[in-house]
């Protein structure tokens, strides 16, 4: 239901008239008394918006003291200041603390945060992008680009063919094009004049976000499905049907992503539809290993239950997520 705000129209002087502003959009696009607004005329409308040229932006900073804090929660306060907007962060900890390779580990894994300062109390680290020279668009075709090879490299693994290294640290590429969409999108969300810069509306904001968090999860699944796959010791049968259903979902995922790119329905109801045969499949493949193996009582045995529980547990989350993409393009208009 749409909330229309009406105000009563006020006679000021001989030729003129005045139109209070609601107080919410003056905050939102932060404006104050004497700030200029645009008025754009089509007729029956007036278009109202604050003038672009008038305001500069807003640098904000923050101070986090890492004193009695492990890393895991540094990492979290910092990553948060990330994508919470902040330009300038500001790490504090004691003399000669150990914990300083591993902060700035951290912001090296934030794309445009780099070290400005460092002494024996404390890190300085600014962000140098400019939000509105960055395209969404762009970031989610990088972070399809790496997601597919990793896709790819992860299958080879069912063939010993696997570089686990690799794929492990195009997993941080994506995270940090994950962590700068995410920081954009939420920025363009609370502030109007960001997204306008950028030319897209509130509902492509939220598809967008939608997007790259989908195809971060597939890419953090490959990831895992690599690492079990490494690590057992699964026969040759084993590893060929897990190839064949891993490269099942590729193909899915290669067409979802061809549907987003070309707003394309149909391949979007189509991996709708079909998600069920994938994860059937999983299911299917997941019980028959088990009835083989579950009376066999061996340590590697079991090892490899886990594992290949494992495996199948990640193909089916990534086959969720792919299902998400079709249907944020589905709710295209």
């Amino acid at each position: 239901m749409v909330n229309i705000d009406v105000r009563k129209l006020i006679s000021f002087g001989k030729g003129s008239y005045i139109l209070s502003m609601p107080k919410g959009w003056v905050e939102k696009n932060k404006l104050k008394k004497g700030d200029l607004i645009s008025v754009n005329d089509d007729g029956f409308e007036l278009t109202l918006s604050a003038n672009q040229q008038e305001k500069k932006p807003d640098f904000k900073d923050i101070d986090i003291d890492s004193r009695n804090k492990d890393i895991e929660m540094l990492k979290a306060e910092i990553v948060s200041s990330y994508l919470n907007g902040y330009d300038t962060i500001n790490i504090l900890f004691e003399s000669n603390s150990k914990e300083a390779p591993k902060i700035k580990d951290v912001i090296r894994n934030l794309s445009g945060l780099e070290i400005m300062e460092q002494t024996s109390t404390r890190i300085v680290a600014k962000n140098l992008i400019n939000i509105n020279d960055i395209s969404i668009s762009n970031i989610i075709r990088r972070m399809d680009i790496i997601t597919r090879a990793m896709m790819e490299d992860a299958i080879l693994c069912c063939r010993g063919n696997c570089n686990y290294e690799s794929i492990h640290n195009r997993d941080f590429d994506v995270n940090r094009l994950y962590f700068l969409g995410y920081r954009v999108i939420k920025n363009a969300i609370v502030n109007p004049r960001i997204a306008k810069s950028l030319g897209i509306g509130p509902w492509q904001l939220h598809s967008d976000e939608l997007m790259i968090l989908s195809i971060e999860k597939i890419a953090d699944r490959q990831k895992r499905i690599a690492r079990y796959l490494c690590a057992a010791g699964l026969d040759r049968a084993t590893l060929a049907e897990i190839e064949r259903i891993h490269t099942d979902i590729a193909e899915s995922y290669n067409n979802v992503m061809k549907s987003y790119y070309n707003k394309d329905k149909q391949i979007a109801f189509n991996a709708e539809v079909t998600n069920k045969d994938r994860t059937a499949a999983c299911n299917k493949f997941l019980e028959k290993y088990t009835n083989t193996h579950v009376n066999v009582k061996n340590k590697s045995t079991n090892s490899n239950l886990v594992a290949v529980a494992k495996i199948i547990e990640n193909l089916k989350a990534t086959a969720v997520e792919i299902r998400n993409v079709a249907r944020t393009v589905l709710c295209y208009e």
